[in-house]
């Protein structure tokens, strides 16, 4: 019980750092229902404190050059395709903002396109950061990091799993 009230301040803490406009925090379970906007999906996603980029489960179908790179983005188009549990595929086409080096095990990286996408977690709608990346061997097709966690508000509680329900009111489907 000290641990998981431990874990929770050490969350909290990380969480909030100096944001003074913070909303009210919102404590959530290390797994939860999330509904991935674009995709008109609901799925299970695993809340990850260790991940700092949140991470999607997609396959990757082309990446091109589409244009000059900015500050904000790398010139790159990156056309992917995310199954849905009804066996439905969509596929989507997007401005890569950058790209992230992953450690794989056994040792060497793996390269990810991160975009942006848009996302309804514990009833609030976050538009964030995630990297396409292929997550067949993963229990859960969606990865929480810490880029969304904070932008939410979210707090883990470590020894919860689904606290709250994916409505958002603002949501854009």
């Amino acid at each position: 019980m000290l641990r998981s009230i431990l874990c929770s301040f050490v969350a909290v803490m990380a969480l909030v750092g100096s944001d003074a406009h913070a909303r009210e925090l919102k404590r959530v379970g290390w797994v939860e229902e999330i509904a991935v906007s674009e995709v008109g999906a609901v799925v299970k996603a695993k809340l990850d404190t260790g991940a700092k980029t949140s991470s999607i489960d997609a396959n990757i179908i082309d990446i091109r050059k589409s244009g000059e790179k900015t500050a904000q983005a790398t010139g790159d188009t990156v056309v992917f395709a995310v199954t849905l549990d009804t066996g439905k595929i969509k596929t989507f086409e997007r401005s890569v903002n950058r790209y992230v080096r992953i450690k794989k095990k056994g040792g060497g990286y793996i390269r990810r396109p991160v975009i942006t996408m848009e996302f309804c977690i514990a009833g609030r709608t976050v538009k964030e950061e995630v990297n396409l990346a292929n997550r067949e061997g993963f229990i859960y097709p969606v990865l929480v990091g810490r880029n969304m966690m904070q932008h939410a508000d979210l707090v883990i509680d470590a020894s919860a799993r689904l606290l709250s329900r994916p409505t958002c009111q603002d949501q854009v489907q």
